[in-house]
């Protein structure tokens, strides 16, 4: 018997069993097959103050969660020898309009008023700090704190770290239920029948966490959203920030590839990139940096991001003990990993977590099965 066993290897999965194992417990996580979920497919924006419209709850664990990244990834370069890409790179969020622009300086105006790094551009200003958008940019705002990562040496990073600290990882691992004796969870069982006992259960597998049997989550707690995503590839670099625009953002990376993502669809579990998606990101990229232009397509693909009926992630404790959740991550499930590995590392060490999990629980309206 595992001290823990967690259901899901993505990036909230795997931190979490990484932050586990470093306290010295015994880690067993169980994944369907490696690479399908979201987290490999994700753009590696690490941008709290882009979307977020106010201080709310999910604003301020977003910014919890930022200001872990620089010691998680010296951690794992540490760890593993792998630069996880992570560079404080800034991000531009901008509009064609002086009407969009007096918008997000609006959005963002109680990022300024709580002290976090906000700078209202007009189109000079924003071209300044990436000189290829376009002359149609009217301005927006420079936020210098926010930053990316390469996902896919990401995940690389955290398994391979992961199982230097003794976690277990079963690829091909279907989980069809929760084990729940005398309302304690007991484990995972399998497709084929076979029990995986643990004394913690971490639910962590995204899209898939409503499909699950006795986990105490509604049906439609949790569905998919495809999110599709098209890579150019320059001869050289234009962008070194993310820009976050109307109709797509981009995130770059240190070889000169720019990511145009992404859409958000309720297509089930499909996971097909389609020509009108391509169509409208690349229309929206190339209005944004003309340059793109003569850029080849390197690759396109999709990945499917949980997505809670609020748009809340699930994080914590439930009805069934000795079960804990993190899931429902969303748009944000690679920002969140490092909150999340601490929120789940403390609860079953019987420690406070570091933010108030209320908002977030898996008790809440619609949620709860």
């Amino acid at each position: 018997m595992s001290d823990v066993v967690v259901i899901g290897g993505g990036v909230a999965g795997c931190a979490s069993a990484l932050a586990l194992a470093r306290r010295g417990l015994s880690v067993r996580v169980l994944e369907r097959n490696q690479g399908e979920g979201a987290s490999w497919a994700a753009a590696g924006i690490i941008g709290p103050q882009l979307e977020a419209a106010g201080d709310a709850p999910l604003a301020r664990l977003c910014l919890a969660s930022r200001a872990l990244y620089a010691e998680l990834a010296a951690s794992l370069v540490e760890a593993t020898g792998i630069d996880v890409g992570y560079r404080q790179s800034g991000a531009l969020r901008v509009a064609f309009t002086a009407e969009g622009r007096d918008e997000i300086a609006r959005e963002l105006a109680w990022q300024r008023e709580a002290g976090l790094a906000v700078e209202i551009c007009d189109g000079d200003g924003v071209r300044a700090h990436a000189p290829a958008l376009c002359d149609e940019v009217a301005g927006g705002a420079w936020l210098a704190d926010e930053a990316r990562i390469d996902p896919p040496s990401l995940m690389r990073a955290l398994r391979i770290a992961a199982e230097r600290a003794g976690v277990q990882f079963s690829t091909g691992a279907t989980v069809r239920r929760i084990v729940v004796e005398r309302e304690h969870a007991r484990g995972a069982q399998l497709e084929d029948g076979t029990k995986i006992e643990a004394r913690w259960t971490v639910l962590a597998a995204g899209s898939w966490s409503s499909l699950l049997e006795a986990s105490g989550l509604a049906p439609s707690a949790v569905r998919p959203a495809r999110g599709q995503i098209v890579e150019l590839t320059p001869a050289t670099p234009v962008l070194s920030q993310v820009v976050y625009g109307p109709g797509c953002y981009l995130s770059p990376r240190d070889d000169g590839r720019v990511l145009v993502g992404a859409t958000t669809e309720f297509a089930g579990y499909v996971t097909a990139v389609t020509s009108r998606a391509v169509r409208d990101l690349l229309t929206a990229a190339l209005r944004l940096v003309p340059a793109l232009g003569d850029a080849p397509i390197g690759r396109t693909w999709a990945g499917l991001r949980p997505h809670p009926k609020d748009a809340l992630p699930i994080l914590g404790e439930g009805e069934i003990a000795n079960l804990i959740f993190a899931t429902g991550h969303f748009r944000n499930g690679v920002l969140l990993a490092p909150v999340t590995a601490k929120i789940v590392a403390a609860l079953i060490a019987g420690e406070e977590p570091p933010l108030d999990l209320s908002p977030f629980s898996a008790r809440r309206a619609g949620i709860a099965g």
